[in-house]
């Protein structure tokens, strides 16, 4: 008998901790508006559903799992935000779970073990198959297969991130891994002001050519190869600064420091080395006259849909990933990864070509609006919860 009914715990506890708040709430209510009866579990630094009203309720039972306290300590509110899931969970009747995994940590399999401990049926998204805070060491493998046995249906969101868990994954059936696009589009906020407004919001000069990097600063996303790309450029153009606008993680800041020292570029480049507010984000992005994504390894990225979305003229490393959205010089600009000079050369051409800029922006919003529209996402997603709850 085909079950219609959905009740979902959506479980993602990094929440507003670290920008993730967009793409839950975003997911949530996209599934909710397609008749998913769903409970969002978070962590309590989330505060999108104060700000704004939602047709399903957030349960933040994460509280102070982060910050500086022992780490023993954290990982005793994390045990208690879980049980406080679970009991939840169960007195809503919840049919189904959907967890999300980005280090295949014990703290993920905690809470897959905890569902599926109560019969549970299980979905997964996999955000990033490998660690990339681990980016560069030998990747433990054994770590996968207790949490291959566990899950019911498992959601990527590119081949390439499908084919890379395939590698661990191996005794999982393919059909039961489903590509869904990522979605990370502005649903609640916007910039509806010139270019020279958006600046003087954000205190960034008027008179300047500028290019944004965006996002948590790692070593996977390659800032130091935009750094050695900009040393180039400014060779050329001397009307030209570079934004920095996101927090590091897991990485040294005086590395990057260290580029901008050893070139002079002190006074070109802009340093906003911290999180970055909802509300501003889309000022950033109307600010810039190129946004650049030089990352040297990428399962799927919330910022290239958030460029789209924003209408950005995009500059990306050629990447798969990246690849399979930009279609290079309709929608976006490819170089070569991690090829500093070819970088410098394809922004030094698009910073001359403001039509092309202008051909790059329409384009991009177009893609967005076509492939990367929370409907499509939320009707995907919901399909494979009835998959694994009639199976």
């Amino acid at each position: 008998m085909k079950l219609e009914n959905i009740n979902c715990s959506f479980v993602e506890p990094i929440g507003g901790h670290r920008g993730n708040d967009f793409y839950d709430f975003g997911l949530c209510k996209s599934l909710n508006d397609s008749g998913v009866e769903l409970t969002f579990y978070t962590c309590d630094e989330t505060d999108l559903d104060v700000k704004f009203n939602f047709n399903f309720q957030t349960n933040k039972c994460f509280k102070s799992i982060y910050g500086k306290d022992f780490i023993l300590i954290r990982g005793l509110r994390y045990f208690r935000g879980a049980m406080k899931m679970i009991a939840d969970s169960k007195r809503k009747k919840s049919n189904l779970a959907h967890l999300h995994f980005y280090h295949f940590s014990w703290r993920e399999y905690f809470l897959l073990w905890l569902f599926r401990r109560n019969k549970f049926k299980v979905v997964a998204t996999v955000h990033d198959v490998e660690d990339f805070r681990k980016f560069g060491n030998k990747i433990n493998t054994s770590k996968y297969n207790k949490f291959e046995k566990r899950i019911d249906r498992i959601i990527v969101h590119s081949d390439y991130a499908k084919e890379s868990l395939g590698k661990y994954f191996k005794q999982f059936p393919a059909n039961h891994i489903h590509k869904v696009p990522h979605g990370d589009s502005d649903f609640l906020y916007s910039a509806n002001c010139s270019i020279v407004e958006a600046r003087e919001k954000l205190n960034l000069p008027s008179n300047k050519q500028l290019i944004l990097f965006f996002g948590q600063i790692k070593k996977v996303k390659g800032l130091d190869v935009l750094l050695k790309a900009f040393a180039l450029i400014r060779k050329q153009n001397q009307n030209v600064q570079l934004v920095i606008a996101g927090p590091t993680y897991k990485v040294e800041e005086e590395d990057f420091l260290n580029i901008i020292r050893d070139n002079k570029m002190e006074a070109d480049c802009i340093l906003r080395l911290e999180y970055i507010a909802n509300e501003l984000i889309p000022f950033y992005f109307k600010s810039a006259d190129i946004v650049a994504l030089p990352y040297r390894k990428i399962y799927s990225s919330g910022v290239l849909i958030r460029s789209l979305d924003y209408g950005a003229a995009i500059v990306a490393s050629d990447l798969d990933v990246f690849k399979d959205i930009i279609n290079d010089g309709e929608n976006g600009i490819l170089f070569q990864t991690e090829n500093a000079e070819n970088l410098s050369s394809k922004m030094l051409k698009l910073l001359a070509d403001k039509s092309l800029q202008d051909k790059l922006r329409g384009a991009a919003k177009k893609t967005a609006d076509e492939r990367f529209s929370w409907k499509l996402i939320g009707e995907k997603v919901k399909a494979i919860y009835s998959l694994a709850l009639n199976e």
